[in-house]
């Protein structure tokens, strides 16, 4: 059963994948995440809220080793399906809501994550928590949607935030120790409006090194 105040991401995870959007979302997210953080095979990697596994799968190549966190068991499982037919041996799912978990048990090299951020209630802290859990010289890199008006989200339930300045994230970075801090555009989505036109909605990349 979904939390109180919360998307059901359960019932949503099975069909997840069918939207072309979404998938291409996670590319770009990961080309964008390549093109302005020093990737190295020796990382350890955790993708923090990793859904059906499209952003933590796309890194998989370019690391040792990506766990893909979610509070979410049935996004967990098809992430889990996708990692058996194919194979892999690098990539692994964990259960993890760093909302009601104080910190996490071990510290990463690279810490990921996508479309998240506007589900959690207090962000500054999420981000102080992530970066508290790099290894020395590790990175941060999240991925949303730059402020907009309200209109991305046909259904806002357990969204609190309609996107995010750059500021905000590079100040909340900084805040939280981490150094050469910068934002990026990392896709823009294309969603048609309730009257038809396509709306473009920018998705702003925030790294960060500990």
């Amino acid at each position: 059963m979904a939390k109180e105040g919360r998307r059901d991401f359960d019932a949503a995870a099975a069909q997840w994948d069918e939207q072309p959007r979404r998938v291409k979302l996670g590319s770009d997210i990961v080309e964008a995440i390549r093109k302005e953080v020093p990737l190295d095979s020796r990382m350890v990697a955790l993708d923090y809220g990793c859904g059906s596994g499209l952003v933590t799968l796309g890194l998989q190549p370019y690391v040792q080793h990506i766990t893909g966190g979610d509070s979410s068991t049935g996004m967990l499982e098809i992430l889990d399906g996708k990692v058996k037919a194919a194979g892999l041996t690098n990539v692994d799912g964990i259960l993890l809501d760093l909302e009601v978990e104080v910190k996490l048990e071990k510290q990463y090299d690279l810490i990921v994550s996508s479309m998240t951020m506007h589900h959690v209630e207090d962000v500054a802290k999420l981000i102080e928590s992530l970066a508290a859990s790099l290894k020395p010289g590790g990175w941060l890199a999240l991925a949303d949607l730059q402020a907009e008006d309200g209109s991305f989200h046909d259904d806002s339930t357990g969204v609190f935030h309609h996107g995010f300045e750059p500021a905000f994230l590079s100040g909340a970075f900084a805040k939280s120790g981490l150094s050469q801090v910068h934002t990026a555009v990392a896709a823009v989505i294309e969603k048609p409006s309730p009257d038809g036109p396509v709306r473009h909605y920018p998705v702003v990349l925030c790294v960060g090194k500990r």
